[in-house]
């Protein structure tokens, strides 16, 4: 079986060991690994649910905000200056070649959506992504069969590796304004990884959200690029692999340090 392990904590304190899954979408996600001379994050620090205050997610939002009024003084003269940098993110974080830059405008992006899911009725779910630069590749069309709504307790899944919003996301905000460039449904394979660390959700009703799913969409069908039913529209995640993680050592070490493949 093939394994992918994630080293957690500034030293490498705590290594996750992920036992992949047989599908073709792990299995290149393994290879991509494997095969990569070095690989560096572009985020190594979203942990959610693992005892952070509101107030502490503030902090590092501001942190951020602060880093990129040195580097985008132009977005900050205004009284909406965080509702106007995270309109124009998905527009902004492609153009963007400076590596520095894209690093905090992605931890921008991180904090206020934690931020704003931790003041949300909605319970945030205990997990912990991360998202490297390794290079994509395009799905094909099979690997559209596996994606799931549903999310089961202490399983991995591909990380949404576009930067835009996907089908999940926009109906969960019921947000019908979106533009249409801003719509990327999941298109590739990138090594980035979500792990779920919380009770099975919406198990055994993938049928009943999926239906739920298109009839909101009907809000916005125009806008999007697939017909409403269509696969490619990618309906949730891919799930990749299971662990059998340690919480504690999670929390004590919220930092992705390095990944291998096994």
């Amino acid at each position: 079986m093939k394994k992918i392990a994630v080293h957690l904590g500034h030293n490498k304190e705590y290594t996750l060991i992920v036992d992949l899954f047989d599908n073709r979408v792990a299995n290149r996600i393994w290879e991509m690994v494997y095969n990569a001379n070095k690989i560096d994050f572009i985020s190594q620090t979203q942990f959610y649910e693992f005892g952070e205050t509101e107030e502490e997610i503030e902090s590092k939002l501001q942190e951020t905000v602060e880093h990129l009024k040195a580097y985008l003084p132009d977005y900050f003269k205004e009284t909406d200056d965080l509702n106007r940098l995270h309109e124009n993110f998905p527009d902004l974080l492609p153009q963007e070649t400076d590596d520095e830059i894209r690093h905090w405008l992605s931890m921008f992006n991180y904090h206020l959506h934690h931020l704003e899911r931790k003041r949300s009725v909605y319970k945030t779910k205990r997990q912990f992504l991360f998202s490297t630069y390794l290079p994509t590749e395009p799905l094909e069309l099979a690997d559209y069969d596996l994606f799931t709504p549903s999310k089961k307790e202490n399983t991995v899944y591909m990380n949404y590796p576009h930067v835009g919003k996907h089908i999940m996301e926009l109906v969960g905000d019921a947000d019908a304004d979106v533009p249409p460039e801003h719509i990327v449904p999941t298109n590739h394979i990138k090594a980035d990884l979500l792990f779920h660390l919380e009770k099975d959700f919406w198990v055994g009703q993938e049928k009943e959200v999926i239906s739920h799913v298109n009839e909101w969409l009907v809000n916005i069908e125009q806008k999007l690029p697939y017909p409403i039913g269509d696969k490619r529209l990618a309906i949730g995640h891919i799930p990749i692999g299971k662990v059998d993680p340690d919480i504690n050592m999670i929390t004590k070490h919220q930092f992705v340090n390095s990944i291998e493949a096994l």
